[in-house]
C-alpha cells in the first residue's frame, strides 16, 4: 500500500462521485499456466538471504488511488471513547498459551506479512518472498523470490490463505508498469493441498492499479477489495479456479459511492466447519466516523454483493446496512504515515487508520453466524487503542452488534495493527503491535472465552515478542497483518505481524494460539471431519469424536455416482485413500455410520 498524499490526485472520493453508477464488468484471465511441482521448480531459484533484505517499497501509480481529502475532516468532532478498556483482563484459571512462537520474514518498508495455516504447513509471504514452514515451526523451505510462482513479475502487497473448504492454497500479489500501462493481479491456486506441489496461475488485467488487495474465501468466490478508483469490488470465479479452468473470470464492480480515509472495504472471510450457503452474498464493511464529511454517526456500513455467474453482468454491490456503534475516533494526526509515539525517536509510526484490519472473520453457529472485526483508534496523546466487535445474524443476512470494544489500557502505550478471530467454541484471541514512550515495536496478545461478560478482554495481555529498536527515516509499517484458525482443530489461532528488530530492522513474528477448552462435557465436543487431498491421486480423511465405531466412507462425483466405497473403523482417527489414476474435479466424500452423516465438498486436482 502506497500512502504518499498527493491532493490534486485524491480526488476520487465519496464526494466527487455522488449519483455515480456502480460499474459491473467481466473479463477472463489475462494468461494461465500450470507451474511444475513447485518443490522442483525451486530447486532451479536462488534462496533469498533474508537477513539483508532492505527493500524500499516502491514507487506506484498514485493517480489511480482513492483517498479522502484529508482537508474535508473534521478534527474537532473528538468524543470519548463509550466502549474503552482501560485495565487489561483478570482471568487466572484459563488463558491461551503459544505452541509456537518463531520469527517470519524480514521483509521491505512496510512488509506487508500474511500466511495461513493448512492441513500440514504453515505459509508465510511477505515483501517480496515466501518460505513454508511445518506446522512445528521447522522450515521446509528457505525464503525464496514471490515471483517465482509466476511467468511474470509481481510488485508485492501478497496475500496468502488457505481454503479450508477446498484445501487448497490461494496466494497473490499485484503488479503494475506505468510505461506499458499494465495493471493486474497474480493468483496462484494449489492443485492439492500440498503448497509445495503444483500450481494453478491467474494473471487478471486491470485498467486502474488494484492497490492494496484484500481477499475472502466464500462459497460461490473468492472476494476482493481494492484502493481503486474503479474495480474495487470483484468476485473471482473459485469453482473454475479450483479444478484449473483457464476460463475462470472475475466479475468487476464498483462500490456505491462513501466518503473512507483509505478505499479499502473488509471483504466477509467465510471459516469453520461450514460453508455459506451457495447463494449467499459476500458482505463488505466500511469504518464510518463522524468526523468525516456527510456523516453524523459514527457507525458500520454493511455492503453485500450478490454474484450471478451465469448473467455476470446482473450482479450487483449495494449498501446493506449501518449499526450505530460506540463512539470512536479514527483521525490521527500526523498526517497519512506519522502518527504513534515509539520509543528511541522522534519519529512517529503509521496508524493505518480508518479501515477494518485485514480478516474480517465469519463463522456459522447453530441458528446464527458471526463477523468479527477490528480497527485502529485513536485514544489520546499519539496513542493508538484495538477497536474490535462481534456481529451476530439470525441465518437472515440482518446485523447486529453483539459486543464491542476498544483495548486501549491506561498504560501510555498503542495497541494497534491487529487481527482476532473466533474458534469453534466462541473463543476469541486478538494480537496486534504494540509501542510507546518505553517500548519499542512488539507483539502481544489477549482473548476472551465464549462464556466471559460481553465487550471484554479478559485474558491478562501476554508477550509474544518484545521489540528492540526504534525505526526512523519514514513512519510505515505493517500495512496488515493476519490471524487465522487452524482448519485441523478449528481452536487454534495463528497470527503473523511485524515488529521491530535491533536497528529497527523489519522482522515479522509467527505465532500459534490454543486455549483447548470445551464448554460442556466431553460427549458435547463436536464431531470433527476433514478430507484434503495430500498429493495427487491421494485422499486424506482425519475425523475425531464420533459416534460410531463402524463408518463407511463414500467418494462420489458431482452427479451422485459413487466412485469409492470403503468401511473403516473410526478409532484409528485417520484414513489415506488411494484415488484412480487422473480423478479431477469436484467430489463428495461422505462418512456414514448409524449415528453419523458427515460430507465435505472436495476439489481433486491431478
Amino acid at each position: 500500500m502506497k500512502k504518499t498524499l498527493l491532493i490534486i490526485t485524491i480526488c476520487f472520493t465519496a464526494l466527487n462521485s455522488l449519483g455515480q453508477t456502480p460499474e459491473v464488468s467481466f473479463d477472463q484471465p489475462r494468461s494461465f499456466y500450470k507451474t511444475p511441482p513447485l518443490r522442483d521448480l525451486l530447486r532451479t531459484i536462488q534462496p533469498v538471504n533474508d537477513s539483508i533484505i532492505h527493500l524500499s517499497d516502491a514507487p506506484k501509480p498514485i493517480k489511480t488511488f482513492r483517498y479522502g481529502d484529508t482537508t474535508l475532516l473534521d478534527h474537532s468532532v473528538y468524543k470519548e471513547d463509550d466502549a474503552i478498556q482501560t485495565e487489561q483482563g483478570n482471568r487466572s484459571d484459563r488463558g491461551y498459551r503459544w505452541s509456537l512462537n518463531i520469527d517470519g520474514q524480514f521483509g521491505a518498508f512496510p512488509p506487508d506479512p500474511t500466511g495461513a495455516a493448512g492441513a500440514n504447513y504453515y505459509v508465510q509471504a511477505v515483501n517480496s518472498t515466501f518460505r513454508v514452514f511445518t506446522k512445528d515451526g521447522d522450515p521446509e523451505t528457505p525464503p525464496y523470490p514471490l515471483n517465482t510462482l509466476w511467468d511474470r513479475s509481481g510488485n508485492g502487497d501478497p496475500i496468502v490463505m488457505y481454503d479450508r473448504f477446498a484445501e487448497r492454497w490461494f496466494i497473490s500479489q499485484f503488479y503494475f508498469n506505468d510505461v506499458s500501462e499494465e495493471y493486474g493481479l497474480l493468483i496462484a491456486i494449489s492443485v492439492t493441498s500440498d503448497p509445495l506441489g503444483e500450481y494453478y496461475t491467474y494473471d487478471y488485467d486491470f485498467a486502474l492499479f488494484p492497490d492494496y488487495p484484500k481477499y475472502a474465501v466464500w462459497s460461490n468466490a473468492y472476494f476482493m477489495s481494492g484502493n481503486s478508483s474503479s474495480a474495487d469490488c470483484c468476485a473471482f470465479e473459485r469453482e473454475k479456479m479450483l479444478v484449473g479452468d483457464p476460463t475462470a473470470g472475475v466479475i468487476k464492480m464498483t462500490f456505491p459511492s462513501l466518503y473512507l480515509q483509505f478505499n479499502s472495504l473488509a471483504p466477509a472471510y467465510a471459516e469453520g466447519y461450514v460453508e455459506p450457503d451457495s447463494d449467499e452474498p459476500g458482505y463488505f464493511f466500511a469504518v464510518q466516523d463522524n468526523s468525516y464529511p456527510g456523516v453524523s454517526t459514527d457507525h458500520i456500513k454493511i455492503l453485500k454483493a450478490d454474484i450471478n455467474w451465469d448473467s455476470p453482468g446482473t450482479s450487483t454491490v449495494s449498501i446493506h446496512q449501518e449499526l450505530n456503534t460506540a463512539s470512536f475516533n479514527s483521525v490521527f494526526g500526523g498526517g497519512w504515515t506519522e502518527n504513534i509515539t515509539q520509543k528511541g525517536t522522534s519519529q512517529r509510526l503509521d496508524a493505518i487508520p480508518g479501515i477494518f484490519m485485514y480478516r474480517a472473520q465469519y463463522r456459522r453457529f447453530d441458528g446464527y453466524n458471526t463477523i468479527m472485526l477490528c480497527h485502529n483508534v485513536n485514544v489520546g496523546g499519539s496513542r493508538a487503542g484495538m477497536r474490535w466487535y462481534e456481529l451476530r445474524d439470525n441465518n437472515d443476512g440482518v446485523w447486529n452488534i453483539h459486543q464491542q470494544g476498544t483495548y486501549a489500557p491506561s498504560d501510555g502505550n498503542s495497541r494497534w495493527l491487529g487481527n482476532l478471530a473466533m474458534d469453534a467454541h466462541g473463543n476469541i484471541a486478538m494480537a496486534y503491535s504494540f509501542t510507546g514512550s518505553d517500548d519499542y515495536a512488539g507483539i502481544r496478545y489477549t482473548g476472551r472465552f465464549a462464556d466471559d461478560p460481553l465487550n471484554e478482554m479478559t485474558v491478562p495481555e501476554q508477550i509474544a515478542v518484545e521489540g528492540e529498536g526504534a525505526q526512523t527515516g519514514g513512519g510505515r509499517f505493517g500495512d496488515y497483518s493476519q490471524m487465522t484458525m487452524d482448519p485441523s482443530d478449528d481452536m487454534t489461532f495463528w497470527y503473523t505481524g511485524e515488529y521491530l528488530g535491533a536497528g529497527g530492522s523489519r522482522k515479522t513474528r509467527i505465532l500459534a494460539l490454543s486455549t483447548w477448552y470445551f464448554l460442556g462435557t466431553e460427549e458435547e465436543k463436536p464431531a470433527i471431519f476433514n478430507a484434503f487431498q495430500p498429493y495427487p491421486n491421494q485422499l486424506q480423511l482425519d475425523w475425531s469424536n464420533l459416534k460410531d465405531e463402524d463408518i463407511v466412507v463414500s467418494v462420489l462425483n458431482i452427479d451422485g455416482k459413487e466412485i469409492i466405497n470403503k468401511q473403516i473403523k473410526s478409532s484409528t482417527t485417520d484414513r489415506l485413500v488411494h484415488l484412480p489414476n487422473n480423478l479431477s474435479g469436484i467430489f463428495i466424500v461422505r462418512l456414514i455410520g448409524e449415528n453419523t452423516n458427515l460430507n465435505k465438498k472436495i476439489y481433486l486436482g491431478n
